[in-house]
């Protein structure tokens, strides 16, 4: 492809054709006034002239631009500089009279710009600005190359502004054809940090021609390995094709990407993402909302999170299409994530469950849709679960949880730590759990719920049936209506426990309201616990 013509280029051809013009006007008045016709030589000589002009090199800057630590940029004058560097060709004003030959080469030679030369026995020579000289130079309207005078650390400072504002792409693109020292500017990888890239757009229903794909990826292909050195966050959007070729480039190219994310973009492969995983360390984001990346049977873990604050995005998703893509999926987790279950159509697959899922986290500190059916559609099939974290899911019942197909299951975590307190919560089923998972339950949360002191009291009787010693280790019961006895029985039930959460049980006498870790804290407890109930029984502390 040709290169584009810069402001330089264009200078350069304007001040060589100006020069040439007045050669040959001098040239022809020379001639007629030697009363004859112009010479066939004088042609020849003015082209001569004209092909022997250059355009005057660009000097070293007189000045030296230091970056401080406070993200400022200092601009110092090179004192000294200036008395030392070379006189530069000033050239000649049109109407002047013209001058001999000698003359002109010595006004090339010697001449000082901004001063003037005193023609010998006649007036001084008159200023006239530089082509592509700086404004002190030239003396003219400065206005017109003021952005060819800029330092470039400047330059990219400005730069910096507007991609903040307006993106990388297509502005460094745009910028970047102005001249060659915008050019450097705009190349330089600290603005090409954070970049978007949409696809060109097309009617509905047609397609981009071949030509114009092939162009598209081509200048993708230069870009990532020429631009994106510092890529930190990078988005793909509505691409239908090519992202696998995108993905690799990134991963070839791209070793500091910190974020990526994928929005209506198809064909996204299994192959493509792992790559990129492995040649990008510090990937930890990795947002492929509406995009379709196809089926990953052999998936074992999933993950999506958000941070810790509320959030008003919502995520649907299709619980069919899910199970039937990663059919050997192990674990499960979303976490903080708002979403609903996306309506079924008749192209959905027919919902196989999670047969080999052994941990799902659905954990909350926002708002849940989660319910006792969102909860039977996933774990229809997952006989094999361990772990289940539902804190936050208010809507779960203890009857749901019941009927679920899993029957060894050891933690169990249904912790409301979230400050609503106009939820509608059971105050009964607790003993429903219990009963069910006595045998297995390593790990119970119930904080928060609103269970009655007599529903608890059921279900702490749990765990002290059977032959064999339970295998609770760890029960949080902050914020529950736990009593003296119901504490004490357990504990006496369970030997294998060392972590016991009592903070803000109203109905503990104070002093025994907080968290025992270990065996022995945990049986100091207990002594302090049959030592309260032979005192009188007093009215429940709302003090915490």
């Amino acid at each position: 492809m040709e290169e584009p013509r810069t402001a330089e280029n264009l200078r350069e051809a304007g001040a060589s054709s100006e020069l040439s013009g007045t050669g040959q006007k001098a040239s022809k008045k020379q001639s007629t006034k030697a009363g004859g016709r112009p010479r066939p030589g004088d042609a020849s000589k003015a082209s001569k002239k004209k092909a022997a002009f250059k355009a005057p090199r660009r000097v070293a800057p007189d000045y030296f631009v230091h970056e401080t630590d406070n993200d400022m940029l200092l601009i110092i004058a090179n004192i000294g500089d200036g008395q030392d560097r070379p006189p530069r060709k000033v050239a000649k004003r049109k109407h002047q009279a013209p001058a001999k030959k000698q003359p002109l080469q010595r006004v090339q030679r010697t001449g000082v710009a901004g001063g003037r030369k005193r023609e010998k026995g006649g007036a001084p020579a008159a200023q006239e600005p530089v082509p592509g000289g700086r404004a002190e130079e030239s003396g003219g309207a400065a206005g017109a190359s003021w952005g060819e005078r800029l330092p470039v650390e400047i330059l990219v400072r400005i730069f910096q502004s507007l991609v903040a504002s307006e993106g990388a792409v297509p502005l460094l693109c745009r910028v970047a054809r102005v001249c060659r020292l915008w050019y450097g500017a705009a190349s330089n990888p600290v603005l090409w940090q954070k970049v978007s890239i949409g696809f060109c757009w097309v009617e509905p229903g047609k397609k981009q021609p071949p030509q114009t794909e092939r162009r598209i990826l081509s200048t993708m292909e230069w870009l990532v390995p020429n631009r994106f050195s510092l890529l930190r966050d990078f988005a793909l959007c509505h691409w239908k094709s090519h992202v696998p070729v995108v993905l690799q480039a990134l991963a070839e190219s791209c070793p500091l990407l910190l974020s990526l994310k994928l929005t209506y973009c198809s064909g996204v492969t299994t192959k493509s993402l792992s790559v990129l995983a492995e040649r990008c360390p510090r990937l930890e984001s990795l947002n492929l909302q509406n995009s379709q990346s196809g089926c990953c049977l052999g998936l074992r873990l999933l993950e999506v999170n958000t941070e810790i604050k509320q959030s008003s995005q919502h995520l649907q998703l299709s619980v069919e299409q899910l199970q039937a893509a990663c059919q050997q999926l192990q674990v499960l987790r979303l976490l903080n994530v708002i979403w609903s279950v996306k309506p079924s159509s008749r192209s959905t697959p027919t919902s196989l469950g999670f047969p080999h899922l052994e941990e799902l986290c659905l954990a909350t500190t926002s708002y849940s849709f989660v319910s006792d059916s969102v909860l039977q559609k996933i774990l229809q099939a997952s006989t094999r679960l361990r772990v289940l974290d539902l804190r936050g899911c208010f809507r779960v019942t203890p009857k749901g949880l019941q009927e679920l197909p899993c029957p060894d299951l050891e933690q169990l975590y249904l912790g409301l730590y979230c400050s609503d307190n106009h939820l509608l919560l059971p105050s009964a089923g607790s003993h429903l759990l219990t009963w069910k998972w006595h045998h297995s339950l390593q790990e119970l949360d119930l904080a928060g719920q609103s269970f009655s002191e007599h529903d608890l009291e059921r279900a702490m009787a749990a765990f002290g049936q059977g032959s064999s010693r339970a295998a609770l280790r760890s029960l949080n019961l902050t914020g529950t209506k736990v009593t003296v006895s119901t504490v004490s029985a357990l504990i006496i039930s369970c030997p294998a426990l060392s972590y016991l959460s009592l903070s803000s049980c109203r109905y503990l006498p104070r002093g025994m309201k907080k968290v025992y870790r270990g065996q022995d804290d945990i049986r100091q407890c207990l002594s302090k616990l049959l030592a309260s109930a032979d005192e009188p029984a007093a009215a429940p502390d709302t003090s915490s």
